[in-house]
């Protein structure tokens, strides 16, 4: 019961995170959508760690904000320590892609990268651990999420798909490198 609350907890607090970065964005005189990831450009390198938090407008915030609180809170409940691990790797390493193979006429923002990093990294522990905890995590992970997979073929104008894509590729990553690691 304390996992799941810690869990919980640790989910709306990042929530609220995004919320708090996007209303001082919204109140402070200066454009915070500035500091995504700016590709090839020394000045889009803090992009990299800074661009989850920012969101060009409310319903890109709110899209962001359900799906991330429940991939965190499924991803937490699994393993604390992973779910750390991964979202560690998901936001250096896409970001870094971005950073390098991303359109170079965009900046790119939003939590959607870390979003499908989750999304690559739960639905491929499963496979990877071989647990069956883990592998229904994958099930249900598939079940609610495997549809937004489709977005990973299609290139639509004003959405990064390098960050989505990029990101799925490296919580595929995170879920192998982490695979022998206790979860607990």
């Amino acid at each position: 019961m304390k996992k799941a609350r810690r869990a919980l907890e640790t989910s709306i607090a990042a929530v609220i995170v995004l919320w708090l970065v996007w209303l001082a964005d919204l109140l402070l005189p200066a454009d915070f959508r500035q500091y995504g990831i700016r590709p090839q450009e020394v000045a889009g390198l803090p992009g990299i760690v800074l661009a989850p938090l920012l969101h060009a407008n409310p319903a890109h915030l709110m899209a962001n904000s359900g799906a991330l609180f429940v991939l965190l809170l499924v991803s937490l409940s699994f393993s604390r320590r992973l779910t750390f691990r991964t979202i560690f790797i998901v936001i250096i390493l896409s970001g870094s892609l971005v950073w390098i193979f991303g359109s170079t006429h965009a900046v790119h923002i939003g939590a959607s990268g870390l979003i499908f990093g989750l999304i690559g990294f739960l639905l491929f522990a499963g496979l990877f651990r071989r647990e069956w905890i883990a592998l229904i995590v994958s099930v249900i992970v598939f079940v609610l999420y495997g549809g937004a997979l489709l977005s990973l073929l299609i290139c639509m104008p004003g959405i990064s798909w390098s960050g989505h894509f990029f990101g799925f590729i490296t919580g595929v990553l995170a879920a192998w490198w982490t695979r022998k690691a206790s979860a607990k």
